[in-house]
């Protein structure tokens, strides 16, 4: 199983960034992020099965097989980010690797998520249960769809699976009380996003003992393809923080 498109760079990065698609999402979402990022961070897109070069394999997978890809593949100071599905998938993650005794991430990146305790209805709720006509025309209606995908039946046909496997994975979470987590939450929400609102990402104070901080972003549910730079300014600059934390408490 390849979790990750990279093999990994010949000059290894101060940190490493762990990213988790949004659902119907694969790696390739992240594939700007190296670039905007630059040398400092090494960006690695988890690559869930069931999609682009995994397309073949069952989409439903389990969150301790992520958490124990993305162990053996950490090798220093680390950071998850997930968006949307990919939020609530990479809260389950650091629960996991807390769960496993594996070193904890400086922080954890959340985008367009509703917080885990949080079970108000948004759009793309129950897509899991309809007829695929209807799943299609409120993930397009909702922005979920990339554009011009409806005119490639086949492709449709390919990606059902997965969206099904995804939005079920959405509809069927339950949240499990557990201790709050040791390091910071940072949540990003979309000015615009009509399906995740301001105060569901507020909620995700509840889940850390360590601080917590959120930030709007201009743009949709989607805001980290139409505003990536206004993103990952913010995501640098707390990362750079972060490490010279941890490299400070490393030699105090």
């Amino acid at each position: 199983m390849t979790w990750f498109l990279s093999a990994g760079g010949w000059h290894p990065a101060p940190v490493q960034l762990f990213c988790l698609p949004y659902a119907g999402g694969g790696a390739t979402v992240y594939r700007r992020w190296q670039d905007e990022l630059g040398p400092d961070v090494e960006v690695l897109p988890v690559q869930l099965p069931g999609r682009e070069n995994r397309i073949s394999e069952n989409p439903v997978f389990k969150v301790v097989d992520v958490a124990h890809a993305i162990a053996e593949r950490a090798r220093g100071p680390y950071a998850i980010y997930g968006h949307s599905m990919g939020g609530r998938v990479a809260f389950e993650v650091v629960r996991e690797l807390r769960r496993a005794g594996r070193p904890l991430p400086l922080r954890l990146y959340v985008g367009g998520a509703r917080a885990p305790h949080v079970s108000a209805p948004s759009h793309f709720d129950g897509l899991s249960r309809v007829d695929d006509d209807e799943l299609l025309r409120r993930l397009a209606a909702g922005g979920g769809l990339p554009a011009g995908l409806l005119d490639y039946p086949e492709l449709v046909e390919l990606l059902l699976p997965l969206l099904r496997a995804d939005l079920a994975r959405v509809d069927d979470y339950r949240y499990t009380p557990e201790e709050p987590l040791p390091m910071p939450i940072v949540a990003f929400s979309g000015r615009g996003d009509d399906t995740v609102y301001r105060e569901h990402s507020a909620g995700w104070r509840e889940h850390t003992a360590a601080g917590f901080t959120l930030h709007e972003i201009d743009g949709g549910h989607f805001f980290l393809n139409e505003r990536l730079p206004d993103l990952l300014a913010v995501i640098r600059a707390d990362l750079t923080a972060a490490r010279t934390d941890a490299a400070t408490r490393h030699h105090g």
